[in-house]
């Protein structure tokens, strides 16, 4: 029973303090807001204008900047390429930060060109990739590598069609 008066009490003390709250008389201030002379119109104006004008100007060179930014060509990665010849028409070739995948296709279009008797690659987690190759006599190394990129580059660019015509 001493839980139902305290809950009556108080809500009786709530109704007490609102009732007080709505008898008092609360005032506000507020901005005073006055008319301004046609003289701080045109100053406002011409301040927007002046303002409008920068920014246009700033946007303008922003747009200028951003085209000078675009690269003309897409960016190319450098093979980082160490090529040691083991002995005569045998090679080993290191390429750096590589993986399997451009290894294993590098290797394919290696193995299709003219003159080549092994092309075969070898990658462990200790040192980089390796690439071995053997070819006939009378071919270079510069001349076979060339030839497998070029074959390369050509298939990636097909490649490249066929999803542009699928978008």
């Amino acid at each position: 029973m001493a839980k139902k008066k305290i809950k009556k009490e108080s809500e009786e003390e709530l109704e007490d303090d609102i009732g007080d709250l709505e008898e008092e008389e609360v005032e506000i201030e507020l901005p005073k807001i006055t008319k301004k002379s046609p003289k701080d119109e045109k100053e406002l104006e011409e301040t927007f204008s002046i303002t409008t004008e920068l920014e246009e100007e700033e946007e303008e060179e922003d747009l200028e900047f951003e085209l000078e930014k675009k690269p003309e060509f897409p960016d190319y990665k450098y093979l980082d390429l160490k090529i040691y010849e083991v002995t005569e028409n045998n090679y080993e070739i290191e390429i750096i930060g590589q993986s399997h995948g451009f290894c294993n296709i590098l290797v394919k279009h290696l193995l299709n060109i003219e003159g080549v008797n092994i092309a075969a690659y070898k990658m462990t987690g200790l040192e980089p990739p390796k690439i071995y190759l053997s070819f006939k006599n009378g071919h270079k190394i510069k001349d076979i590598l060339h030839k497998g990129i070029e074959s390369l580059r050509e298939e990636v660019l097909e490649v490249k069609k066929h999803f542009q015509k699928l978008m």
